[in-house]
């Protein structure tokens, strides 16, 4: 009878071994993930507004939930979706991510259809605040963004040579959503969308730099048909500034420096568009943090101009009450579009609590000059004398 029993517990050993070998060799193809963020803000100031927090509590900014699916159909080929939901009303709520990825080799990768647009560093991780040490991206910088998706090819390249690590990446498509500007959500469409980044790595030393551009068309009601009376008027130069359609330009570059203690990250950027409406943005930060697990400590400091290309009324007054008024109303466009610049301070710590959860906290002087654009991060609500300070505590969380 104990032979029997042996036995038998040698076969049901010997097939659990054999279905966990099996399993072991062939995964599941399709894995799911996610991520969360919950970030409660606070303006001190009642005369403005910065990255939509003004002088009350608020969780409806930037707390966020999204879900990931990744499907492998071979070696070779696999399917990601990614959808996000968002609090902030300024946001669309969606599909972010459909694509397909073509990896035929460790060193190259093609991407086809919904993805990231490499313009920044942390473009890959906008949405999850885990990934990266500060509660929220330096807004000086990635507040410049208007759209973060585009519908195209992707390609990356990437090999080492001793302790280098070099990648470089091409991409192809184009943009045809709503972008939120000025309290507007206006219907855009960038064709011809290409760009073009390399990063090299030399131990603990990164360094990238991207390039991008593309067509864009923003409908504009309004200023279309006020540019077509200036036409009809003969006042052409003026009626063509009234334009934000036209090439548009990025360029980026970042350098960091990262070991298991402390961390030192910066990162330029510069866009510019050949439409008036449009201004031309130069933007930096730079960031330092000190690591003792669990908690990381960081100050960052970041800037961003705004420089519109003002073209000079060429309508006369006093020739006719007609052209006092389209006069007029041409100097009012132009003031309602100021050259723009403001700063920010931030310091901050995070506790990784748990292995796949994250406490942050962080304060965010923030300067601005007196005229402001509005159309950023910061808004003027009647008296702001461009000083406040932003107090945020958030959850990040990963599964």
């Amino acid at each position: 009878m104990d032979l029997v029993v042996l036995r038998a517990l040698v076969v049901c050993l010997s097939f659990s071994l054999s279905t966990f070998l099996a399993n072991a060799a062939t995964p599941n193809p399709l894995e799911f993930s996610g991520f969360a963020r919950v970030i409660m803000g606070y303006l001190d100031d009642e005369n403005a507004e910065y990255v939509g927090y003004d002088n009350s509590i608020s969780i409806d900014q930037q707390s966020l939930l999204g879900f990931q699916a990744d499907y492998r159909l071979s070696e070779e080929i696999a399917f990601t979706g990614q959808a996000v939901g968002y609090t902030d009303d300024q946001r669309s709520s969606g599909l972010e991510w459909l694509y397909l990825t073509y990896t035929p080799n460790s060193a190259l990768q093609v991407k086809l259809g919904r993805q990231r647009i490499p313009f920044f560093n942390h473009s890959d991780s906008l949405d999850v605040g885990f990934a990266y040490p500060w509660l929220t991206l330096p807004q000086q910088v990635y507040d410049t963004a208007f759209f973060s998706t585009f519908d195209g090819v992707l390609a990356n390249y990437q090999f080492t040579l001793n302790d280098w690590q070099i990648s470089y990446e091409g991409y192809w498509g184009r943009f045809d959503d709503e972008i939120h500007l000025d309290s507007q959500d206006l219907d855009t469409q960038v064709i011809g969308l290409f760009g073009v980044n390399a990063s090299v790595s030399y131990r603990n030393f990164n360094l990238r730099g991207s390039y991008g551009q593309g067509d864009i068309d923003i409908e504009q009601d309004e200023a279309t048909q006020f540019a077509q009376l200036l036409r009809q008027f003969g006042f052409t130069n003026n009626a063509d500034w009234l334009n934000a359609n036209g090439l548009l330009q990025f360029y980026q570059l970042s350098a960091n420096y990262e070991d298991l203690d402390y961390f030192l990250r910066s990162e330029v950027t510069k866009m510019t568009g050949a439409g008036g409406l449009f201004a031309d943005i130069d933007s930096f930060y730079i960031s330092a943090g000190y690591n003792f697990y669990p908690y990381t400590v960081y100050i960052s400091y970041g800037k961003k101009g705004l420089h519109f290309e003002h073209l000079a009324n060429e309508i006369p007054f006093g020739v006719s009450p007609e052209l006092d008024l389209l006069a007029a109303t041409y100097l009012g466009i132009l003031d309602f579009f100021p050259d723009d610049e403001s700063k920010g301070t931030k310091i901050g710590i995070r506790w990784d609590w748990q292995y796949n959860v994250a406490l942050k906290a962080e304060m965010t002087f923030v300067e601005a000059n007196n005229a402001i654009s509005n159309d950023y991060a910061v808004r003027d609500l009647g008296g702001f004398d461009g000083h406040a300070v932003l107090y945020q505590f958030g959850l990040e969380w990963v599964f």
